[in-house]
């Protein structure tokens, strides 16, 4: 089950870092801008800006009784970049 978990890592963040290259940050910034504009824009980004912070405070949680903060904290410090990715690695690899 490691490698498994460990190769759909690895996988999507391959696609991130490719996705990342593709579109870099003046052209992100007009996607990001763009999706705000449309009708259910706002109500995605407070959806997923939701989910980000109940995923952080799974991993601080889930930290605290595992005594395990330095993996908490690169989960925590790669979510602005990685998503849920971080949160789905920290659950996968504890």
């Amino acid at each position: 089950m490691d490698f498994v978990a460990a190769t759909v890592l690895v996988v999507v963040l391959l696609i991130s870092l490719w996705s990342l290259r593709t579109a870099p940050g003046a052209q992100a910034a007009e996607q990001f801008v763009q999706i705000w504009k449309m009708r259910w824009g706002k109500q995605f980004y407070f959806d997923f800006f939701g989910l980000q912070a109940i995923l952080a405070l799974w991993t601080v949680s889930d930290a605290i009784a595992r005594d395990s903060w330095v993996a908490a904290a690169i989960c925590l410090a790669t979510m602005p970049i990685l998503g849920a990715m971080s949160a789905a690695a920290y659950w996968l690899l504890r």
